[in-house]
């Protein structure tokens, strides 16, 4: 079997970027910052920027020395981390990447950064143990004809979750009432955007009971009764055709429903 190499993931990565580099003001800072506020976690994580015309990782928070057992966390760049992912997930890796240099191509330029990527892959410590990454990028800066200057990436260790040890598919997650493209099939064209799963009320029980809230809390957060509560969350594992809330754990991640 073919081996893939950086260099050729690189020259896919670069398609993206058409541009040099910028500085970083303060309304970008303030974006940035927005933007990690909206990402969901559920377990450690690490995140970094990368700038797309260079493919440097210009900023890499110091939890990805835990995570994956570095000793310096300017050894994470790149070609660090496509060179570590399991050898059974790299073809879809770079499967997956060129399906989002393609979609991030097609959009029209006010909106790529409406867009959050989302898939998962295994990456290998330094201890030689593989872990469960779940992978979500957002683009935070792009020029006025829509190439990508930097990406947030974010990896969340979700190992504990994986208990079928099965990944993810592709999803595109829509922001600010873009439509989203939910576990995308290889190849296959963005032409009918996913609807909703959830309500509006539906989407505040989960996230207050992802943040650890009871029926009767969450009653009183919404001023509504226990029962409509405990009415919504058997609607929400219907939906969602989880058999219980640790199954529904891990689906939220990985298909961003949040």
């Amino acid at each position: 079997m073919k081996l893939l190499k950086y260099d050729e993931m690189k020259k896919s990565w670069l398609e993206l970027a058409k541009y040099t580099d910028e500085e970083m003001d303060s309304d970008f800072k303030l974006e940035l910052y927005r933007k990690l506020q909206n990402i969901f976690h559920v377990g450690e994580f690490y995140y970094f920027i990368v700038n797309f015309a260079t493919l440097e990782v210009e900023w890499i928070c110091t939890d990805v020395e835990k995570i994956l057992g570095l000793k310096d966390k300017k050894d994470f760049t790149m070609k660090y981390l496509f060179d570590n992912i399991h050898p059974d997930d790299k073809k879809r890796f770079v499967s997956y990447e060129r399906q989002a240099i393609a979609f991030f191509n097609s959009l029209e330029p006010s909106k790529v950064l409406n867009y959050k990527l989302s898939y998962d892959y295994r990456v290998q410590q330094m201890d030689g143990k593989y872990i469960w990454i779940l992978m979500q990028c957002v683009p935070i800066q792009s020029n006025e004809d829509g190439a990508l200057i930097r990406v947030l990436d974010i990896h969340t260790d979700i190992t504990h979750l994986k208990t079928d040890n099965q990944p993810s598919g592709l999803s595109f997650l829509g922001l600010n009432g873009e439509p989203s493209f939910i576990n995308v099939p290889a190849e296959e064209l963005f032409l009918n955007p996913s609807k909703d799963l959830f309500t509006p009320r539906e989407k505040e029980i989960i996230k207050l009971i992802v943040e650890g809230n009871k029926s009767p809390q969450i009653a009183e957060f919404l001023s509504i009764s226990v029962h409509t509560v405990n009415t919504h969350r058997k609607n929400i594992m219907h939906k969602s055709k989880c058999s219980n809330w640790i199954e529904f754990s891990s689906k939220i991640v990985a298909s961003g429903w949040l």
